[in-house]
């Protein structure tokens, strides 16, 4: 791995978890307990204060009156962060090392609150997580949790207890199955390896009526662009391949970006064969750090899909190098994106880690600061606020992902018909609930950049 600054150089991406949480352990607490002494604070944060005059990219426009004295590390990185930036951030060592290698200890959970459009303040799983307690007991998509240890969740939500009580070691679990009946679950958090292809499936007629009987429509659902687990989507992509797909449907929504090496090789698999060779996104830096600028070239292989066009499900957790390969393939080929605006993180970052000598299992903390802005063939980057879908959805949790699922279900019809159905009833689909939203919980996604 090269190094600068004597720290590591990686690009990642970071999203808020918005209504959508990943629910682990390994959630930056905040910082100031890695706080050891007066003199150890003081070292990191004249670190920190070396590296962003350097390659921050507002480095030029960052305040000039900012102290050291009385702040914890955390507080002194934010101190120097400019108003507009609401991207860059910084972790402990323990959740750098769980994001690096994929294993975490958790019960695999992932909920959402459909209250856009839906109004259903109930809480529903959004998708587990493969090999988690949750998994191994059969929990899918659209089971609703209902009550922890004989609690009902909206009285939890109600009194703040809900995260005090979901993120116990051990618990018993009580959720409402899709066909309405319910099933109690005593499980216990584990360490287990995550994976970043969650599902992959090919639709036919069978699944929807209106698909030709000739058509194969490819779907994966991918969460995330991690370098050590490129083997698996790359795996995906052959056995598209292999069974011979017309159509292809990239399910992003719940995917906060990463490696855009990772996203490069996808690009390559995805583009049509008049793409090959030519650039696919572009790092472009302050002025200062010009001459790191650098361009991704697209590279199709003996496995690459003979596409035209592609769907991209997108969500408000699509960031980063999900937006990039929406905004990166859209100068070569169609992308069709359905459902809800994305998060917008056009850029990206360097991870600089501390200590520096000490190996990465050891360090202490991660600084992620915005670095360069990544541009597509046409130079463009415009999506700070998110890239709006063609077709605006809301995500479907009353079902598994089938051609039942409206996101699902809109991208087959669209490829049957060349058009998109209505939006579903809310009131035939789930009665309306009040309640209460779950507080946000700030979180990372993503993966890096290797150089």
């Amino acid at each position: 791995m090269k190094r600068i600054f004597k720290g590591s150089l990686i690009a990642f991406s970071v999203a808020f978890l918005s209504l959508t949480f990943a629910l682990s352990s390994c959630i930056f607490d905040g910082g100031d307990k890695e706080d050891k002494t007066d003199k150890d604070s003081t070292t990191v944060k004249t670190f920190v204060d070396q590296l962003m005059k350097q390659y921050y990219y507002w480095a030029d426009q960052m305040p000039s009156s900012v102290t050291m004295k009385g702040k914890s590390v955390n507080d002194y990185f934010q101190s120097l962060l400019v108003k507009k930036d609401r991207w860059s951030w910084m972790m402990n060592g323990q959740s750098y090392n769980s994001m690096e290698t994929g294993i975490s200890t958790s019960y695999g959970f992932h909920i959402a609150q459909p209250i856009d459009y839906f109004k259903d303040y109930d809480v529903y799983i959004t998708y587990v997580d493969k090999n988690s307690p949750l998994a191994k007991a059969g929990v899918t998509r659209g089971w609703q949790l209902t009550h922890i240890a004989g609690t009902d969740v909206s009285t939890l939500i109600r009194n703040d207890q809900f995260y005090d009580e979901i993120e116990r070691a051990s618990n018993k679990f009580t959720f409402k199955k899709t066909d309405g009946t319910s099933v109690e679950l005593n499980l216990s958090q584990t360490s287990f390896q995550s994976n970043s292809v969650t599902l992959t499936k090919v639709f036919t007629a069978a699944d929807c009526g209106k698909l030709s009987k000739s058509a194969k429509v490819g779907y994966i659902l991918y969460t995330t662009f991690n370098s050590n687990m490129k083997n698996e989507i790359i795996t995906a992509l052959t056995q598209m391949k292999t069974q011979g797909i017309t159509d292809f449907i990239f399910d992003l929504r719940y995917n906060g970006g990463g490696d855009l090496d990772v996203c490069t090789d996808i690009a390559g698999y995805l583009a049509p064969a008049s793409a090959d060779g030519k650039t696919f996104v572009t790092l472009s830096h302050n002025l200062a750090n010009k001459k790191e600028d650098k361009s991704y070239t697209i590279k199709r292989t003996a496995n690459s899909l003979d596409l035209s066009k592609i769907y991209i499900i997108t969500g408000s957790r699509t960031a980063s190098a999900s937006e990039s390969m929406i905004n990166c393939l859209s100068p070569y080929m169609e992308v069709q994106t359905v459902g809800g605006q994305t998060y917008g993180k056009p850029n990206g970052m360097y991870v600089f880690l501390y200590p520096q000598k000490a190996k990465e299992k050891d360090i202490d903390y991660a600084f992620l600061p915005i670095c360069f802005y990544c541009m597509n063939s046409e130079g463009k980057a415009d999506y700070d606020n998110g890239i709006t879908p063609k077709n605006k959805r809301y995500d479907d949790l009353y079902h598994d992902f089938s051609g039942e699922e409206d996101l699902i279900k809109a991208c087959l019809e669209h490829i049957a018909t060349g058009s998109y159905p209505d939006l579903p009833g809310t009131k035939a689909t789930k009665a309306v609930s009040a309640g209460k939203q779950l507080r946000t919980e700030d979180g990372f996604i993503g993966a890096y950049i290797k150089k």
